[in-house]
């Protein structure tokens, strides 16, 4: 009986630890929880939503993704990719709509779980073969400048009023004046000691000890110009669904699907990099399950969205993690926040959280490979660049709108420039530059082999109708052949080209010949009634054997 829907990991299969390091694993527990807390404080903040639904994100969804995961090594959160397409996205929803960020956080982190688990049933983690790098670089630089002018906003302490990532900019220069030193010097204190204390100690959990010296610090001086967390609920995370028209789930949509591409795309590398370094089995289609089943635990718990974190995986695999154990016991070490020490979590300034969250979205930001694209291939740095400025510019949605276009535009401009090569007489050995094995004489005289350089298409359509226009009228040539190895394709476009091209051949007293197509290929040119201009006899299964037919004809 056919399976319904794809595999998932077995229940629980992630948690297993090595014999003997349990208590490792809790200690990573420990230090994921002291790593996840402010960081995700700081997300929250950032996107523009009470801070209590970035606490909620690591308990129930952690514990969800824990017993589904496939991967033992894979750590899931907000992170600031999802942060900055909430805090771009929501003001306008929220205006044209009138519905609380809070509640399209929590339709947001439904439709992302949706989305992943649609993956899943389809079993589309190949989808990460449609995001080129250099779409991602620029993609993802865009949205981590966007979340950085709003978090040195918070750090400067003052408020602008301008629409637009460059209004913005220039509003927040015009407010330097205005900022408050005090919070200035918290919040760049805070990324000061974030970059510091890796290099004293990379297992030093640095978020966790800048975070609480900051804080202490306020707390004893108490400068002015410094604001506060503010009130955070105390108590575990209660039941909790969407409520708002349909119309704003579809405002939500395109955001959803971003950010479950990314996370499929980032989430998905990550974990198979991180498993074959370590020698350990991984199947992304059940991880797609796990992914999806927390997100949707996050709705329902009043979570913000979760994607993939490669900071906080990188540091967990460096402490030695080799199970998802961690996951629980940062679970369990927040529940004894929320329940006892929401009051502390309170205090911590603002200016602190966003040097956080500025910290690390400045690291996302891969300068080194915007300058690997300038150096092997422009043309992938000025992809980069325009989905940045698109981001920039547009926001994310239209972000991604320019994104798919630049992929999309990127894809036919290399196919249809895929060189192609013409071989004429005397010039090469015969045909051996198509992989066979070349003959003693070189080329007969009058015979012209064509091979495109890719599938037919309109990209190409025209470079096809020049080919065999210029041939119809190329003194000596009597036979005109298209090696068709590489062509897996004809589209109507081209197939007019080659139709035309035909006539012209035909017309001119020359002959035009087919090699080397496949039987999907041959029926596609019946149809578009290639065969009605030229003769069945003249599709050949090799170059060899126009060539042989060719000099039978001209008696060589």
């Amino acid at each position: 009986m056919a399976r319904l829907f794809p595999p998932t990991a077995p229940v629980a299969g992630a948690l297993a630890p090595a014999k003997g390091r349990l208590g490792a694993e809790a200690l990573n527990g420990v230090i994921l929880a002291a790593l996840c807390l402010p960081l995700n404080l700081g997300y929250a903040e950032a996107a523009g939503i009470p801070a209590s639904m970035g606490i909620y994100a690591t308990i129930v969804p952690l514990v969800v993704y824990a017993l589904f995961a496939s991967s033992r090594r894979l750590v899931i959160g907000p992170d600031s990719t999802i942060a900055a397409f909430m805090a771009a996205s929501f003001g306008p929803i929220v205006v044209s709509s009138g519905v609380d960020p809070t509640q399209l956080a929590i339709g947001l982190s439904m439709l992302v779980g949706l989305v992943l688990l649609a993956f899943w049933v389809l079993d589309a983690g190949s989808i990460v073969r449609f995001l080129s790098k250099a779409v991602l670089v620029g993609f993802i630089a865009g949205l981590a400048l966007e979340v950085l002018v709003s978090q040195i906003r918070k750090i400067m302490n003052v408020s602008i009023d301008a629409e637009g990532w460059f209004r913005e900019v220039w509003a927040l220069i015009k407010a330097i004046p205005d900022a408050s030193l005090a919070s200035v010097v918290v919040g760049v204190g805070t990324i000061v000691m974030l970059r510091l204390l890796p290099r004293i100690s990379p297992r030093l959990p640095a978020a966790l000890i800048a975070l609480v010296v900051v804080t202490v610090l306020v707390a004893i001086v108490d400068p002015g110009g410094v604001k506060r967390l503010g009130e955070v609920p105390s108590g575990l995370p209660r039941l909790t669904v969407p409520r708002f028209g349909f119309g704003v789930w579809i405002d939500l949509m395109p955001m959803a699907l971003a950010i479950a591409a990314l996370t499929v795309a980032e989430g998905l590398l990550i974990a198979k990099n991180s498993a074959r370094a370590n020698r350990e089995s991984f199947a992304p289609t059940p991880e797609l399950f796990a992914m999806g089943a927390a997100n949707v635990a996050a709705a329902f718990t009043g979570s913000m969205p979760l994607g993939a974190s490669s900071s906080r995986t990188a540091a967990l695999n460096a402490a030695g993690s080799r199970s998802q154990v961690k996951m629980l016991v940062a679970a369990g070490v927040v529940v004894l926040i929320v329940l006892f020490f929401t009051k502390a979590v309170s205090e911590l300034p603002s200016a602190a959280l966003a040097g956080m969250v500025a910290n690390a979205v400045v690291s996302t930001i891969e300068v080194d490979e915007f300058r690997r694209f300038a150096r092997v291939r422009r043309t992938e740095l000025y992809i980069a660049l325009g989905c940045m400025v698109g981001v920039l510019v547009l926001g994310p949605l239209g972000g991604i709108v320019v994104a798919v276009l630049v992929t999309a535009f990127d894809v036919v401009r290399r196919t249809a420039d895929a060189p192609w090569t013409e071989i004429g007489a005397g010039e090469n050995p015969s045909l051996d530059r198509f992989g066979e094995a070349a003959p003693a004489e070189r080329t007969p005289e009058g015979l012209r082999v064509v091979r495109p350089g890719s599938s037919l298409f309109f990209a190409n359509a025209e470079l096809l109708g020049t080919v065999l226009a210029r041939a119809a009228v190329e003194p000596g040539v009597r036979w005109v052949v298209l090696s068709f190895e590489r062509v897996a394709d004809v589209d109507p476009t081209a197939a007019e080209a080659l139709l035309e091209g035909a006539h012209e051949i035909r017309a001119a007293g020359r002959v035009l010949a087919i090699t080397r197509a496949g039987a999907p290929v041959v029926r596609l040119l019946d149809r578009y009634g290639l065969f009605e201009v030229i003769d069945r006899t003249s599709v050949y299964p090799s170059n060899r054997a126009a060539e042989a037919a060719y000099r039978q004809a001209s008696g060589l």
